[in-house]
Formats: C-alpha cells, structure tokens, sequence
C-alpha cells in the first residue's frame, strides 16, 4: 500500500547534457527518463561525452526543445545569447572554443546519465541548505529531473527512500536506486556560472557530500505538474 507524501511541484529536463535545461509542465517518461531528457552530448575526439564535473564551461550553454510535446527540435543557447539550431556550426564551433579541444554535439540514442535516469529532489531538503546559508538556493544547482513538495517539512527523507518506490498518481512508478553524490556542478551560478562553493561546503560537512536521489523507471507513463507522489514499499 503506496501513502501519499506530496505532490509533483517542478519537472526538468536537459536537452543536451551539461547544458542548461528547460522547465516542463508535462512529460512522458519511459525507460531512459524524461522523454528527450539528455539526449544529446558534447562528445570529445576520444569519442567520449563531456561533462560540466571536469567542463564548467559547459554550463554557460542551454538548450530547449521548440517541440516541448514531441521533444524535437533542440534550439542551443550560446554563451554570447545567440539562439541556434543544435545543428548549426555555430555552435559546434562555440564548444570547441569553450573546452580547447575538438568536440561534436551529437545525439545519444539513449540518453547519457551519471547513475540513473532520473533525479530527484524535495522541497523539504531545499529549504534546509536555505537555512544553512541564509538565503534561498536556486534549486537548478542541482540539475533535478523532478521536484517533489513533501507533506512532511523534514529535510533529506527522500535519503531513506532508497529501495522503495515512487508511484506518481496514475503516471509512471519510479524505484529509488541510490542518494546522489554532488559535484562541483552545485558550485556554479545557473544563469552566471559564478562560483560559491558554499553549498557544497554545507553538504560535505553536513550530508557526506549527499543531496537528492537517483531513481530507475519500473513503469512508463506521463508525469505532470501538481500530480500526487505515492511512496511504496
């Protein structure tokens, strides 16, 4: 028997790993995540993918889908402000110069990920690191999948979840797989790429380096918005 612990309150998804993502009301997630979630990669001459743990430049780059429906169609933000399509050279060129290497951005038939293929955070958690810096943290530090508003106001519940399952009103069932080990992605401004190392400051010396949790998809289905979150056994 599943309780009810919250709701659904923010979804994410990131186009073109490392990048900047866009926010969703709605997606549909199956297998390898939120549909279109990470579906492209800055891929080195190594054939290698790069990523913002060792590529912070990475971070001054976005991406969106001007389909959010279908998830095609991936519009890349350059650090300059200029819009592109992911296809044009411009924005090849514009990675090669931010990582000083010679790099393709080019799709990844199932999606590249760090642990698991879905991420997710709780508003109870955020609201803790608040407190432990004295102002609001944009939760976009850490790259969530899902943002989850608990009924519960205690912070890091989600860290006992491992091994259970998420059921999210009638969408899709998630299995949590493992807490999440933060990096020094969570330094970095999301809309300056400033670096305050606060954040995970507090975390390493509060939460042995642990924020959110990792999760796998047992059933597919769609995710919205304000949808009920369910934990299981």
């Amino acid at each position: 028997m599943a309780d009810t612990i919250g709701l659904v309150a923010d979804l994410w998804r990131y186009p073109v790993k490392s990048f900047a993502g866009e926010r969703t009301r709605r997606a549909f997630v199956g297998p390898f995540g939120l549909h279109g979630d990470r579906r492209y990669a800055v891929v080195g001459p190594d054939g290698a993918p790069r990523s913002a743990r060792r590529a912070s430049t990475l971070l001054g780059f976005g991406a969106r889908f001007r389909d959010p429906e279908t998830a095609e169609d991936v519009a890349v933000r350059l650090p300059d402000g200029r819009e592109l399509d992911i296809d044009d050279s411009d924005v090849r060129a514009a990675a090669c110069i931010a990582l000083e290497e010679m790099v393709e951005v080019g799709r990844q038939p199932m999606g590249v990920f760090d642990a698991a293929v879905i991420h997710l955070i709780t508003d109870a958690s955020l609201r803790q690191i608040d407190a432990w810096l004295g102002e609001q943290v944009d939760p976009r530090r850490f790259r969530p999948n899902v943002v989850l508003e608990l009924d519960d106001a205690e912070p890091f519940a989600e860290a006992a979840w491992v091994g259970r399952r998420l059921v999210v009103d009638d969408g899709p069932t998630l299995e949590i797989v493992s807490p999440t080990e933060r990096c020094a992605v969570t330094t970095f401004d999301p809309d300056t790429v400033e670096r305050d190392k606060r954040v995970l400051f507090h975390l390493a010396t509060e939460r042995e380096n642990l924020f959110g949790v990792y999760a796998r998809v047992v059933t597919s289905g769609w995710i919205t918005v304000g949808a009920g979150a369910h934990l299981g056994p």
